[in-house]
């Protein structure tokens, strides 16, 4: 029988309120395809299938969900649009679309923009659900500004924003080249504040030397408070006090166009593109403000920088070298696109596990991360293990994303995200997390419609009763919804009683499996007896 999980909750704050630190994935109702019948962990490797979940988008680049939000998933398009998708539909109406206020590829000649330029970044306030806030970073319409903005949802309406709400929060000058502007911001898991990753301003080898200025906010990762504006200076931050700009928490990087934090161990995971020979992704532990990422006197872990020689002393305080790093000319990327730290509900077997990818080479890499940043196994290319087949590809991937889940998303700039998901032999219906299958009133019977959970095609669920889990289990049920009104009508001889589990079936007959008895043993299930 299955057992119900305990869900996520955002508390309701008020607005002004500290804000609500990192909440556990929503896993009620999820069942786990770990590998918890008493063997070691697979890590599921050759396990991993992708399921694409939206096309015809414009240059997709980030995925994200507010805290506690499993209905939505928001979509954020580089031409300035934030597309809302809920319950799996992706209506035509934009959440936001601030087109109008940056400057991107899509815009019609002479407005043209570079590459790297238009809306890049989206964060959810940590007590989002009570007060609607978020925030976006894109830059302005000459492409000379980065800027952050926050802007609210409307009273009543969750699925729209109040484009009248905008309160711009910090800018930057940008006024040398079009391109490494970074972009991403997340709130930290255990402080509430909002990290802002910013790129050295771009060019080669950082001319300007942005990256090691403490007077630029250039090449940077910013810490700031933002539970009220103007924005406040945490006092932790390491020149809060004088000595260079207060928003400064790491410096010494060329472009971390995606870090992310591990709300378990509270590391910094940042992936921060390379230049002519190396892609590097870094980790930093908690309370390690101030440290130096290298950049532009090394390259990865080579100083001097191996693109652009000598840079200066290869001695930096508190310098932090790369946990892993590739080069160019061994796999034909250019610019490494980091993910998350994966901690979600559906695949525990993977925590700690950090996806990468290339945006060149397409790759779809892994490793897992343990505690103060050390690398400890699984050091996989997942590149054919998550190729979506059915004539889809996966070829450059500007990011990935987490949904209030923690499952892990790949987003695609040619229009197209797709959702990781465990293989269906692997998955459950009724496992171990799903919601009980009887009702105290024997009424309708319900189990997990992985058709919504996973968003993958099942054709149809089956219910399976022995009069003991130790025996083989036969069909009692079919049908296409993950229901059964009235549940069983048959009833066992007295003294004995009906176990039940139930499974999902796709069109070409593969099927969720049974799962595992109290004992760890396999639940044999028969998958040719007849339903009734």
């Amino acid at each position: 029988m299955a057992v119900l999980a305990a869900a996520g909750v955002v508390a309701a704050v008020p607005a002004a309120a500290p804000p609500v630190l990192s909440s556990p994935p929503v896993c009620t109702g999820i069942s786990d395809v770990s590998d918890f019948d008493g063997t070691a962990a697979t890590d599921l490797d050759g396990s991993l299938e992708t399921v694409r979940i939206a096309s015809g988008l414009t240059r997709p680049l980030l995925v994200t969900s507010p805290p506690g939000d499993t209905a939505r998933l928001f979509i954020v398009q580089q031409d300035g649009a934030i597309l809302l998708r809920k319950n799996g539909v992706l209506p035509g109406t934009a959440f936001l679309d601030i087109s109008a206020l940056t400057r991107s590829p899509g815009d019609p000649p002479p407005n043209t923009g570079g590459n790297e330029e238009g809306l890049l970044g989206l964060a959810f306030h940590p007590n989002y659900a009570s007060n609607g806030w978020f925030f976006i970073y894109h830059t302005d319409t000459t492409g000379n500004q980065n800027q952050v903005a926050r802007y609210t949802r409307i009273a009543g309406n969750p699925d729209i924003a109040d484009p009248a709400s905008r309160v711009d929060v910090i800018q930057f000058a940008h006024p040398t080249n079009n391109n490494h502007y970074g972009g991403c911001m997340v709130f930290g898991p255990s402080d509430g504040l909002l990290y802002i990753g910013t790129g050295d301003c771009g060019a080669s080898c950082d001319l300007p030397g942005n990256a090691q200025s403490t007077a630029s906010n250039l090449g940077k990762l910013l810490r700031i408070d933002v539970t009220s504006l103007p924005y406040q200076i945490p006092s932790g931050n390491p020149f809060a006090a004088g000595g260079g700009n207060p928003e400064i928490w790491l410096m010494g990087l060329r472009n971390p166009w995606r870090f992310t934090f591990d709300a378990v161990t509270g590391n910094t995971w940042i992936a921060d593109v390379g230049q002519d020979v190396r892609e590097e992704v870094d980790c930093v532990p908690p309370a390690s403000g101030g440290s130096n990422l290298g950049w532009d006197r090394y390259e990865g872990s080579v100083c001097p920088n191996s693109s652009c020689g000598n840079q200066g002393s290869c001695t930096i305080a508190s310098n932090i070298l790369p946990v892993q790093q590739y080069t160019h000319a061994g796999t034909g990327g250019c610019s490494v696109t980091g993910g998350p730290v994966y901690r979600g509900c559906r695949m525990s077997d993977l925590a700690g596990t950090y996806f990468y990818s290339d945006w060149c080479a397409a790759f779809l890499r892994s490793f897992r991360g343990g505690g103060a940043c050390a690398v400890t196994a699984g050091f996989l290319t997942r590149t054919t293990d998550l190729a979506p087949g059915g004539g889809l590809s996966i070829n450059s991937v500007t990011s990935f994303g987490e949904d209030a889940r923690g499952e892990v998303y790949i987003v695609d700039q040619g229009g197209e995200v797709f959702k990781i998901v465990p293989a269906l032999r692997l998955a459950e219906s009724s496992g171990r997390g799903a919601a009980p299958m009887l009702l105290p009133d024997g009424g309708t019977w319900s189990w997990e419609d992985v058709a919504a959970t996973d968003e993958r095609t099942i054709s149809t669920y089956r219910v399976y009763r022995a009069l003991s889990p130790t025996v083989v289990f036969s069909c009692a049920h079919q049908g296409a919804a993950s229901t059964w009104p009235g549940g069983d009508p048959a009833v066992p001889a007295t003294g004995t009683a009906y176990f039940y589990l139930a499974t999902a079936r796709n069109a070409v007959g593969e099927e969720t499996r049974g799962g595992f008895g109290s004992n760890g043993t396999p639940r044999n299930i028969n998958t040719a007896s007849a339903c009734p």
